[in-house]
């Protein structure tokens, strides 16, 4: 990626859905997090499409400070549509898409509460993981109804991952007023990958290095309870950020087993600071581990 690249060239038909391949585990993806810091709510949500193996994956996640709202279903695709809208919904989530790479709806409800929040990209796209300002109502069963507003990141994809095929991974989504960052590192046996820009009004420039500090919870888990980020970028500038978890309970651990071994992935909502210049923002930040057992 060039430096200040305003985003790379997209067509309509990136955003909506994509012909499978042959590949079994073939799945296209639509991620979402958010998070308000006033209000204390943040959360992601993902509906993924698995066509051949005739499933759809709803997850919704809310981290609010009185509870967690979790939602997990796998519904059958009786037929693989070319209806976007129709295809990523059921009774409690839908996505609704406004307006390519620019507005999208997320409507979730259940007996306790209704969210339904807009996402409005502010930044040029690159790598389909925009950063955006997000809007919207919390209503709840007694009638409260509180406002949102905040920042979160998307992303999209499609084809196969394997999650085993990685030793661990950290990924991370950085809200600041006026830029973010959205990165990966991978650790595949002697090989590690780093991907990943930062982004303002002007454009996005190319991360060129990234060092990872984590201090673990005592939990049964030993899940990540702070990590801090010190990470250079394409124009030689470097930055140094400090994560914590957005709330006590605001992370899920997600577990996959495959013969030998298992992979856990951590994702969390964050409290993010900028330690060089004392801003405030916040982000998500995940971490994966693979574990042998033989």
């Amino acid at each position: 990626m060039d430096i200040n690249e305003k985003g790379s060239t997209f067509v309509e038909d990136d955003e909506l859905l994509h012909q499978p391949s042959s590949e079994l585990k073939w799945r296209e993806s639509y991620y979402f997090n958010w998070a308000d810091l006033k209000n204390k709510i943040s959360g992601f949500s993902t509906i993924g499409i698995v066509p051949h193996e005739n499933r759809r994956e709803f997850v919704f996640l809310l981290f609010l400070e009185d509870r967690n709202e979790v939602y997990y279903k796998e519904p059958p695709l009786q037929e693989y549509e070319c209806d976007i809208n129709s295809m990523l919904r059921d009774k409690k989530l839908s996505y609704t898409l406004v307006e390519p790479f620019k507005e999208w709806r997320i409507i979730y409800n259940s007996r306790k509460l209704k969210f339904d929040i807009t996402f409005e990209t502010r930044f040029p796209t690159f790598n389909f993981e925009p950063s955006g300002v997000i809007t919207g109502k919390l209503i709840r069963k007694d009638g409260e109804i509180i406002n949102i507003t905040g920042y979160g990141q998307r992303d999209k994809s499609w084809g196969f991952r394997d999650w085993h095929q990685f030793d661990k991974w950290y990924a991370g989504h950085f809200q600041f007023k006026d830029w973010s960052c959205a990165f990966r590192k991978d650790y595949i046996k002697n090989r590690i990958d780093l991907s990943g820009h930062t982004s303002n009004r002007k454009g996005n420039i190319s991360l060129s290095n990234l060092e990872i500090k984590t201090l673990n919870d005592s939990d049964q888990f030993k899940s990540p309870l702070t990590t801090t980020y010190s990470f250079t970028d394409a124009t030689d500038i470097e930055y140094k950020i400090k994560a914590e978890r957005f709330g006590k309970n605001s992370f899920i651990r997600f577990v996959r087993s495959f013969p030998g071994g298992y992979t856990e992935l951590f994702e969390q909502m964050a409290v993010i600071k900028d330690l060089k210049t004392g801003e405030i923002g916040v982000g998500m930040i995940e971490h994966l581990r693979t574990f042998k057992t033989e």
